[in-house]
């Protein structure tokens, strides 16, 4: 089973953004920001937001969990948006060390 699969079937996992700031946590396929606020869900390691729009690909670097989009690609047709309530707040990691993205690459969540 490839690395990221095992984190995405880990039953709690966060992300975060390349500036290093924690985004959120993962749990049960289900994307949550920090506060518990539903964000959208996972296909495989394809991250919809809740109104069922693509905002990238679940992407692992040095264990650490990343939602990136090709800025340059063509983008799939929206999902039937997906609801979830709001969870309990996870207790937050703390930021990491930022990383470099290439050119093309940003940040899936905003």
């Amino acid at each position: 089973m490839a690395e990221i699969e095992k984190q995405i079937n880990n039953k709690n996992s966060f992300f975060y953004r390349s500036n290093g700031y924690y985004l959120g946590f993962i749990k049960d396929g289900f994307l949550f920001d920090p506060n518990g606020i539903y964000l959208g869900w996972l296909e495989g390691k394809f991250v919809w937001d809740k109104r069922g729009f693509f905002r990238g690909v679940l992407t692992s670097i040095e264990d650490k969990n990343y939602i990136l989009l090709e800025k340059f690609s063509i983008l799939p047709t929206p999902r039937s948006p997906k609801t979830a309530n709001n969870v309990a707040p996870l207790d937050p990691p703390p930021n990491i060390r930022p990383i470099n993205l290439p050119v093309d690459i940003v940040d899936g969540f905003e």
